[in-house]
């Protein structure tokens, strides 16, 4: 029992080290690789949110992550980590899906792209992700920001709470600002 939960203490920390990694080559990008660092940083960060176990149709079912962007760049950037391992499930990744389309488990809103078809179901919590100045303060949940010449985030975590996930602690340590 002891050695089941050093491993899972040990991934853990492996995890939160490589986003703390993430961040390091988010600070040692060129502007032109700036769009790997923010995939590199989202897809990381989705090791670290827990989301209600009704979000899922079965154990094995992936997460949906829908990238909202108007830049090739970015769809190019994030096409690396389809079908990229979350904890015990697979990454789908869903490019300016329709509203139409099958929610969402978690939504990358690249700068103006906007929101615009992120459908917020009670039975289906969201975690957000963006870029856009002042994104959490609208309701968003994480705003990727560039800080320092390096990409850093800022959480909100009553959005987060709201929406009925969790995110690991050792995440918000990593963050610019926690807002409460």
């Amino acid at each position: 029992m002891r050695t089941v939960r050093w491993v899972r203490g040990s991934l853990r920390w492996g995890a939160l080290l490589a986003l703390s990694s993430a961040l390091s080559i988010a600070r040692a990008q060129s502007l032109g690789d700036e769009a790997l660092a923010k995939a590199k940083i989202v897809t990381a960060m989705l090791r670290f949110v827990q989301w209600p176990v009704a979000s899922f149709e079965h154990p094995g079912s992936p997460i949906r992550l829908c990238v909202y962007t108007q830049s090739q760049g970015i769809e190019r950037a994030f096409q690396g980590y389809d079908r990229f391992a979350v904890g015990q499930r697979t990454l789908q990744l869903a490019f300016n899906p329709p509203a139409d389309a099958p929610a969402c488990h978690a939504a990358y809103l690249d700068g103006a792209a906007g929101p615009k078809g992120v459908r917020r179901e009670v039975d289906s919590p969201i975690f957000t992700v963006g870029t856009a100045d002042g994104f959490i303060e609208r309701g968003g949940m994480v705003e990727v920001v560039s800080f320092d010449n390096a990409l850093r985030f800022d959480v909100n975590l009553d959005a987060v709470r709201s929406a009925g996930l969790t995110i690991n602690p050792g995440v918000l340590k990593l963050a610019r600002h926690v807002k409460q």
